[in-house]
């Protein structure tokens, strides 16, 4: 209730703002999503227990109250109340969304490196440098006074992910350029 807010006034509700931007622009509702991402066993919820494996039980509740129908339920709402999944953040529909724009940017891409153009890509052994890489490397080689650090930059060390000495780390060799 604080976004754009003036004077010290009431702000509006992002959320209420999404779900009409949502209708505005012609989205499916969370049950077409649930069916496009092939994730519910009959291809569409029909009742309103079906969301139960989706979203919190409290929820499904909820909305059944507000919404006449399980097709009627808006998108941003549904995201709002997926169950999260495998320790993220996000539920089963959003990872599935999140998974086609990111595969979608990837193959549209004609320049991303890893795509196998020919003409407007790599070599092979300009590949093999490229894949050398990491944020750790970059951390590194960027960061005042970093002498260590974890080959997974963005996973806590561990057995597996031990702190190493940056020299360690390995280092493109731009002279295949």
């Amino acid at each position: 209730h604080f976004l754009f807010r003036f004077n010290n006034r009431f702000g509006t509700d992002l959320k209420s703002i999404d779900i009409q931007r949502a209708r505005d622009h012609g989205l499916p509702g969370y049950n077409d999503y649930l069916q496009y991402c092939g994730l519910y066993f009959n291809a569409r919820a029909n009742k309103w227990a079906d969301y139960n494996q989706f979203l919190l039980p409290d929820a499904v509740e909820l909305l059944s109250i507000y919404y006449r129908s399980v097709n009627d339920l808006d998108l941003a709402v549904g995201l709002a109340f997926e169950k999260k999944i495998d320790g993220s953040e996000v539920g089963a529909v959003m990872r599935c969304i999140l998974t086609e724009q990111f595969s979608r940017t990837r193959r549209g891409d004609r320049f991303f490196y890893e795509n196998g153009q020919s003409v407007v890509g790599f070599t092979l052994r300009q590949l093999t440098e490229i894949r050398k890489a990491n944020m750790a490397r970059i951390l590194c080689d960027t960061t005042t006074n970093v002498q260590e650090m974890q080959r997974f930059a963005f996973l806590l060390p561990s057995i597996t992910n031990p702190i190493t000495p940056c020299s360690s780390l390995p280092t493109p060799n731009l002279n295949v350029w």
